[in-house]
């Protein structure tokens, strides 16, 4: 199978699936489902695939993104030192390619789980674009027979449970214009922002521990909140005082938080100094807990289990009542890298997880 699955991510990486360009890998792997599974569901550039659902059994889902963000790799396609390297190998090329494995190996085989397979695109860009959305809108009574969901975003073979909140938030502080040799008769936006820029560079690391229950023992994790500005945006010459000083505030919020709350920590700290223009919101995922599945895999394998320090789709999943984790091949430091690269054995190891746990 080792050689399968490198086939399958050579193929995948060489497929540009830059956000917004996902037809023709949607067309490759809907191509491969054809004599991989009895139902193919294609939704614009996105795929469900699954077998008749047996009632007897409970069902697991594998969710995978087929886009990636704009980057440069040189090496696409390239195996140096058993790494393997192309745009989207570790985020997360390498994970559609487990999921591709999967297909094939349990084409005539038994599995213990009944299996729902979620191709999806659009999920570098913007919460309200992502893809999908529509599919658990359009197919919800389909995907809430999800007893459990593997998305398989990096995480080297970690389980991440979890993830955290994320807000983006225009910040803009308004001024007056005048020459910059007579100040006096303008007001500065730039100067203006000083004491929030302060407020937000001493936010801090703030720390939020939860107990993560494998039935009969606990396990300890930490999220973190963290707030930083990311962008910032001022038009004018050089020689004129601004009237109009922007600020992309990017604010990263325990899963303890409703969006609500978490909107409420920016205008708080924005102590009515400027308008505030929430542009992006994303809610936290939901810490699974007690859930058989996930219990029964992380006993078996004996396998990490590590807070989720970003935001995925296991937040939009958990919206609509579908439990999961994040557990996939890709190295998480790689994501979004120039010359982005996976290390094979990361790939075959798991799929050979995921597997095992299947089988009956």
């Amino acid at each position: 199978m080792k050689e399968k699955l490198t086939n399958y991510l050579i193929d995948l990486v060489k497929i540009n699936s830059v956000i917004g360009n996902e037809k023709e890998i949607a067309d490759y792997v809907e191509k491969f489902l054809k004599d991989k599974v009895k139902n193919i569901i294609r939704l614009n550039n996105s795929l469900i695939a699954f077998n008749d659902l047996e009632q007897n059994k409970k069902t697991i889902g594998f969710v995978g993104h087929l886009d990636t963000v704009p980057a440069e790799n040189d090496l696409t396609g390239q195996i140096i030192d058993n790494k393997l390297y192309g745009l989207g190998a570790s985020d997360m090329k390498g994970g559609l390619a487990v999921m591709m494995g999967l297909l094939d190996f349990f084409k005539d085989k038994e599995s213990r789980f009944n299996t729902i397979y979620i191709f999806y695109e659009k999920e570098e860009g913007a919460y309200n674009d992502n893809g999908l959305q529509p599919l658990l809108e359009e197919y919800k009574d389909l995907l809430q027979n999800i007893d459990f969901a593997f998305v398989l975003e990096p995480t080297n073979n970690e389980v991440q449970v979890g993830a955290v909140g994320t807000i983006n938030v225009e910040i803009n502080f308004k001024g007056k214009k005048s020459h910059s040799a007579r100040p006096w008769y303008g007001e500065n936006a730039i100067h203006k922002s000083w004491k929030f820029i302060k407020r937000v560079s001493e936010f801090g690391v703030k720390e939020y521990p939860f107990k993560f229950s494998l039935g009969d023992k606990d396990i300890e994790i930490t999220f973190y909140e963290v707030m930083n500005i990311t962008v910032a945006k001022s038009e004018g010459a050089r020689n004129v005082i601004p009237d109009n000083f922007k600020l992309n505030v990017n604010y990263r919020f325990s899963p303890s938080k409703t969006l609500e709350e978490a909107k409420k920590d920016i205008i708080d700290i924005v102590e009515n100094e400027a308008e505030i223009d929430f542009v992006d919101l994303a809610p936290p995922g939901k810490v699974p807990t007690n859930n058989p599945i996930l219990i029964d895999f992380i006993k078996r394998y004996s396998i990490p289990v590590k807070p989720k320090q970003a935001w995925t789709d296991v937040a939009r999943l958990s919206i609509f009542g579908i439990e999961g984790v994040n557990f996939g091949p890709g190295e998480p430091s790689q994501a979004h890298q120039r010359n982005e690269y996976i290390p094979i054995e990361n790939l075959v190891k798991n799929f050979e997880y995921l597997k095992d746990f299947l089988l009956v």
